[in-house]
């Protein structure tokens, strides 16, 4: 009989129709699962060269990270999806990565585990080849995932294989699929399958949806995955998609930050399961004091409220507003959430 005070590991294998002898999985559940509980689910997709065994490897640090308070309580999952796959569905039918992430394994999950049950309470994220995967598949999939986090994504920077030069086909002699990754790529393929691409074929559905994003990467990688990634923020900032964007000092793929950037992208994860569910609660006195004053028009004195709440923005919101139009009379871009910038050269 388990330890229920304890996390555990569970490894299994989930047949799949190109891997007939199943995809090798693990699963980290947190101290004090109940299967009479609801838990936030997270699909970890390794990075190139990885498997099920890395979130195995992650387990004490996320005891630890629990035990802080630092993440709340979740369900993590990840499936060994070969070395260097890319999450990709291949061409030939022979492996469909990116199909079996998003719906094999994740209706497997949800039907063995009291887990990511509905959108709000299931979560994505991946390191390095995984971050480029974790994206790409929410972009496709807003409407499937509540966040996706990405730790030093593989990305290159630009829409088109045309775009990109030497400087950021590094790791292509790492290995990988050549019809994705070399002299004489696939050009389509990788077009179809570059999160860049498909944030901007989808920029709608992701805006409607609300998917929370997060992107990290350190500006001294040394597969210059910062350049991508700088790529994707700047195409998510014209698209006016939100989301959270850090860029760190010093930092290197892998190294000394690995494991604090690690557990940052989780805490962020965590505040997004959260902000879920606060959404569905009951008001606070403080937002039903603000409520009652737009009501009523901002008629008279603003009620007093915590400077630290988010009821005490709304209301500062709520005074900007007629400002906030009368700009948007003459610039548009006023009612965006990030302004059309001026080119720096």
């Amino acid at each position: 009989m388990s330890d229920k005070s304890s996390s555990r590991v569970e490894l299994a294998d989930l047949p799949a129709d190109f891997a007939p002898k199943g995809v090798p999985y693990a699963v980290l559940v947190p101290p004090g699962y109940d299967d009479s509980g609801a838990y936030p689910l997270c699909l970890l997709l390794h990075g190139g060269g990885g498997s099920r065994e890395n979130l195995a490897a992650l387990k004490p640090l996320f005891d630890n990270w629990w035990t802080a308070g630092i993440m709340p309580p979740m369900v993590i999952a990840s499936a060994s999806t070969g070395a260097m796959s890319y999450y990709l569905d291949h061409p030939d039918g022979s492996a469909r990565w990116e199909t079996f992430v998003a719906e094999d394994f994740l209706a497997d999950l949800r039907g063995k585990y009291n887990a990511g049950q509905d959108r709000a309470s299931t979560l994505i994220a991946g390191i390095s080849m995984g971050g480029y995967g974790a994206l790409k598949i929410a972009f496709a999939r807003p409407d499937q995932f509540a966040a996706v986090a990405a730790i030093q994504p593989l990305l290159e920077p630009g829409y088109r294989d045309a775009d990109i030069g030497a400087r950021n086909r590094l790791h292509h002699g790492v290995g990988g699929l050549r019809e994705l990754l070399g002299e004489n790529r696939d050009a389509a393929l990788f077009e179809s399958n570059n999160p860049a691409g498909r944030a901007r074929a989808n920029a709608e559905l992701i805006r409607e949806s609300g998917l929370a994003i997060y992107l990290e990467v350190g500006d001294a990688d040394f597969l210059n995955a910062h350049d991508g990634t700088e790529f994707l923020h700047r195409v998510l900032w014209d698209l006016d998609l939100a989301h959270e964007y850090r860029l760190i000092r010093g930092a290197d793929h892998g190294g000394p930050t690995f494991v604090p950037r690690i557990r940052d992208a989780f805490a962020w994860l965590g505040s997004i399961v959260t902000e879920q569910r606060a959404a569905s609660a009951e008001p606070t006195p403080d937002e039903r004091a603000v409520n009652e004053w737009l009501k009523r028009g901002l008629d008279g004195a603003p009620p007093p409220v915590d400077p630290g709440s988010k009821a005490f923005i709304t209301m500062l919101r709520a005074q900007l507003k007629p400002a906030r139009e009368e700009a948007a009379r003459t610039d548009p871009t006023t009612l965006r959430r990030y302004g059309v910038l001026p080119k720096t050269d």
